[in-house]
Formats: structure tokens, sequence, C-alpha cells
């Protein structure tokens, strides 16, 4: 991305959320995002996803802008191209493990959707979980559903936002050691937004929001 600003109307005048963010992550690689609360690290990512359109700047994935994609041409990109890992899982209470997982597929009408979501849930160690519905996982249990569920399309970006916030310290290692292996595995780019300094340690390169300004770090 080159160049960003982002700006959000409010009844007492525009609001900067980011000011000339410039930001490039080599392809394959993980890049830590790290920075106090409301320093604009979760626009970041909505930008990057093309859930949000900046105020103007361009951004690059690959070789798609996404300014150039109409909605329609974003949502078939982000099928396509990109996971994303929430803090809260984002599951749906109503889907088993299984169906949480192959459910992405099954909406992009690829091949064998159960099939590969199964494979997905061995890798990440729940195939004894499968028929389980989210309230009957631990904490850990549904963020293992949850990257199953963003890498199963095996997407060329990785997006995660704190997704290690919600668990314990034990936990939370063991889901960050199981995310970096899977990465390495999937040759994906992953870009985390996070406050855990065990996190941004794992990654290649990191960067410092403030103030909707990124600064080396």
């Amino acid at each position: 991305m080159t160049d960003i600003f982002l700006e959000y109307p409010t009844e007492s005048g525009k609001v900067a959320v980011l000011k000339n963010a410039s930001l490039m992550v080599p392809p394959g690689e993980t890049l830590a995002i790290t920075g106090p609360s409301g320093s604009g690290k979760t626009s970041l990512l909505l930008l990057l996803s093309g859930l949000q359109r900046p105020t103007s700047g361009e951004i690059l994935v690959g070789d798609q802008r996404l300014g150039d994609m109409d909605a329609n041409t974003l949502a078939d990109w982000r099928s396509e191209h990109l996971g994303i890992i929430f803090q809260s899982f984002h599951l749906l209470p109503g889907l088993t493990a299984l169906g949480n997982v192959s459910l992405p597929l099954e909406i992009a009408g690829e091949a064998r959707p159960r099939e590969r979501a199964l494979a997905m849930l061995e890798a990440v160690g729940l195939s004894h979980r499968l028929q389980h519905y989210p309230g009957q996982l631990s904490g850990g249990e549904q963020q293992r559903v949850a990257i199953a569920r963003a890498l199963v399309h095996q997407p060329s970006l990785l997006l995660g936002d704190e997704p290690t916030g919600n668990l314990d310290h034990e936990t939370g290692e063991k889901v960050l050691s199981l995310l970096f292996d899977l990465h390495k595995d999937s040759k994906s780019t992953l870009v985390l937004v996070t406050h855990d300094e065990r996190v941004a340690e794992r990654c290649q390169h990191r960067v410092r929001m403030d103030g909707g300004r990124l600064y080396a770090s």
C-alpha cells in the first residue's frame, strides 16, 4: 500500500484514521503490526482485506489493485486469495467445526469441500471434534477451527487481528506455534495485528502504528 489516507466523517468534521501510510510485505513473509489501541491497526487490516476503501492512496496485493475492483470482484478476490483470523473467532454457532471450515469452500463452489475441510481440521489436531459446535469447544479449539477455516482454501494473504488475544498464555503459545507452522507450509503472506510481544517476535518484520502513522520498529 502506498500513501494511504483514511478519513471518517463525524458531526464535528473529518477524523483522520490513517495518515500517509505506506507498507510493503515481501510475498511469503510475516509482518507484525503493533501499537496502542485506537492507533489504526484494525483499520489497516480492513483496507488490506478490501472490506474498507481508503480515502486516497493505492493498495496492491500481488498484482491486484484493490481500488480497481467493484464490490462483486472484491468478494470473489477475497474468497480465492484471502484468509482472516479474528480475535473473537467469528464461528457460526449453528454449524459444527467441519461445517464452519467447509462453508467457505461451499460458497466458492469448490470441489470436495468436506474432504478438504476434514484434512485441514486434521492438520490443526481437531479430527476428534469434527461434529462439535463452537459452544462445545474450548477457546483454543475454537481458534484452531478459525485458523483451519482461514487456511482451507490456500490463500495467498493471511490476516490476523489479535489471533491469541482471547486465549490464556499456554493455549496462546500452542495456537501461535500452530499458526506459524501452517503459514510456513502454505507459503502465504502473513500480516498480524497484535499487542503480544511473543507474536511480534515470531515475525520476520514488524512496524508500529501510532496516531494513524506507520513507523519502523
